[in-house]
């Protein structure tokens, strides 16, 4: 009997940490910012991230958000209909109030998009839009502290690598 409910509870927790690729959802306005009814133009490797699939759950840095999650984020009604947005969003409220060098506390909300976070922790990534630039830069949190990164195939490079070294480059002075 203890090994069948040893059996079921892997099971389960094996299911609950596997990753899972939505099928991607269509989007025509852009890539939604933190400000409601502002999009960004979608660059080319976004398209190509967007286009392969929609929300990704247990991704690196939490879960990574559909352009429609992005969007559900302004919206209370959508967001607690949605206990992973919901969890999401109140993670990331929690560093904006608690955190003066949270991206979300130094730049606009029309320049930073949620990209990705988690319900359980403090990992995140924000895109912040830099104008005249062709991709927006990743910023990432997670227990090495903060890092940036140029663009998301920069971001992906370093963390198929296992790269942390970003970490330990500060922006502040």
């Amino acid at each position: 009997m203890a090994f069948a409910a040893t059996s079921r509870y892997r099971e389960t927790a094996d299911e609950a940490f596997r990753p899972k690729l939505l099928p991607p959802e269509p989007f025509s306005k852009g890539v939604p910012t933190l400000q409601a009814g502002v999009y960004r133009p979608v660059s080319p490797m976004l398209k190509e991230r967007f286009e392969r699939c929609g929300r990704w759950t247990v991704a690196s840095h939490g879960d990574w958000l559909s352009a429609a999650d992005m969007e559900s984020l302004w919206s209370e009604a959508d967001t607690a209909a949605d206990a992973l947005l919901c969890g999401i969003k109140q993670s990331q409220i929690a560093a904006a109030e608690g955190w003066p060098n949270d991206a979300s506390t130094l730049f606009r909300p029309e320049r930073l998009s949620l990209f990705a976070g988690s319900e359980y922790s403090y990992e995140r990534i924000y895109l912040l839009w830099i104008e005249f630039e062709d991709e927006p830069e990743l910023w990432v949190y997670d227990a090495n502290g903060e890092s940036r990164y140029r663009d998301l195939a920069t971001y992906l490079q370093a963390y198929l690598a296992e790269d942390v070294s970003a970490a330990s480059q500060s922006w502040r002075a």
